[in-house]
C-alpha cells in the first residue's frame, strides 16, 4: 500500500533559490506550501516568485516557526550556518514530524566549492541531534536549483534518500515520485546522508568547470528502481 502523502509542507528557510525551487515543483505536484523565513517580508516575496511560476498554487509566506507549526511535512532548506541555532527554536512545532534535511554544508572559495567537516557527521545528523523526536530523511540536496526554478526544464535526476526511519524515508521517496522526473533511491541509512551532502560539493564544481548545472543519475539499476 503506497504511503499517504502530506497535504501541506513547510519550507524552513525557503527563500534561498533551492527552497524556491522545490517550492515550485512541489506546487506543480498539488502541494499546499509554507515558505517560512525569519523575515516575513522574505517569505512573502518568496512565495510571489512561487505564484509568477506555478499561477493558482497554493503558497504563501510564513516565519519559521509558523510553518513549522502548519505543516504535515517540515523540508529543511536552511543554510548549514545557521541551522544549529534555528532549528531548535522550532522543536515544539516540528515534533514528531518527518523533516526533510536538503542542507548541504559547503564553503565557497575563488579555488572552488569545498565540504565542510561536521561534528555530527552530516548536516542530516546534526537536524536528528537538534529534534531528536523528529523523523528526519535527507533528500533532494543534489538536485539543481537552477534546474528545480526553470518551469520548461524536464527534470530527468535521482535523488537519494536516506533515513533510519523506514515508514518516513517510503513517505518521501512517495513525494520525489510525485514530481515528474524524479527518482527516488533508497541510499541507506541517515550515517549515509555526509557522502550525498559531500557531493554536492562535487556537482557545484563540475558545474563551474562546464558552465551548466548537472544532477546525479544512478544507472544500471534493475526496473523495479523505475519511478
Amino acid at each position: 500500500m503506497e504511503p499517504k502523502l502530506p497535504r501541506k509542507l513547510g519550507m524552513i528557510g525557503g527563500t534561498g533559490p533551492e527552497g524556491i525551487g522545490l517550492a515550485i515543483r512541489h506546487g506543480q505536484a498539488g502541494r499546499e506550501i509554507v515558505i517560512g523565513s525569519r523575515s516575513q517580508e522574505r517569505a512573502e516575496e518568496a512565495a510571489s516568485k512561487v505564484l509568477a511560476k506555478v499561477p493558482g498554487a497554493t503558497v504563501r509566506g510564513a516565519l519559521n516557526e509558523e510553518a513549522a507549526r502548519e505543516a504535515d511535512l517540515v523540508v529543511n532548506v536552511l543554510p548549514f550556518v545557521a541551522q544549529s541555532e534555528t532549528l531548535p527554536k522550532l522543536k515544539d512545532g516540528v515534533g514528531r514530524k518527518i523533516l526533510i534535511s536538503c542542507v548541504a554544508p559547503l564553503k565557497f572559495e575563488k579555488s572552488g566549492v569545498e565540504a565542510i567537516p561536521v561534528a555530527e557527521g552530516s548536516a542530516a545528523e546534526q537536524a536528528q541531534e537538534l529534534l531528536p523526536e523528529a523523523r528526519v530523511v535527507g533528500a533532494f540536496q543534489t538536485l539543481s536549483a537552477v534546474n528545480l526554478r526553470n518551469v520548461d526544464h524536464d527534470i530527468a535526476a535521482d535523488v537519494l534518500v536516506t533515513s533510519d526511519d523506514a515508514e518516513a524515508k517510503e513517505v518521501v521517496m512517495e513525494l520525489c515520485r510525485s514530481i515528474p522526473g524524479l527518482r527516488p533511491i533508497d541510499a541507506g541509512s541517515l550515517a549515509n546522508s555526509r557522502y550525498v551532502e559531500q557531493t554536492v560539493a562535487l556537482l557545484l564544481g563540475i558545474n563551474r568547470r562546464y558552465k551548466g548545472n548537472s544532477e546525479l543519475r544512478i544507472v544500471g539499476l534493475p526496473e523495479q528502481a523505475a519511478p
